[in-house]
């Protein structure tokens, strides 16, 4: 399977869920919606990688193993 990004993720890094992945995933890694984007890459030099992360984890282990009432919730205070 042909994937768009050159997913080249660590090992340690997509083998599990992280709380900061589960909010990328939630907000169609859009990084425009991404508050630590914007506080830590919007006036640097150096890009996320959080989408590449992303892919590669549901590649992986599937979509990250939250209630729906959690995602919906998450949602509102995004």
């Amino acid at each position: 399977m042909m994937y768009k990004y050159n997913v080249s993720c660590s090992e340690t890094i997509s083998k599990n869920w992280t709380s900061a992945a589960i909010d990328c995933y939630l907000i169609g890694c859009s990084c425009s919606r991404c508050n630590l984007y914007k506080i830590y890459f919007s006036e640097s030099n150096f890009h996320c990688r959080m989408k590449e992360t992303v892919i590669e984890l549901v590649r992986r282990c599937g979509a990250p193993e939250r209630e729906k009432d959690d995602y919906q919730e998450q949602e509102t205070y995004l």
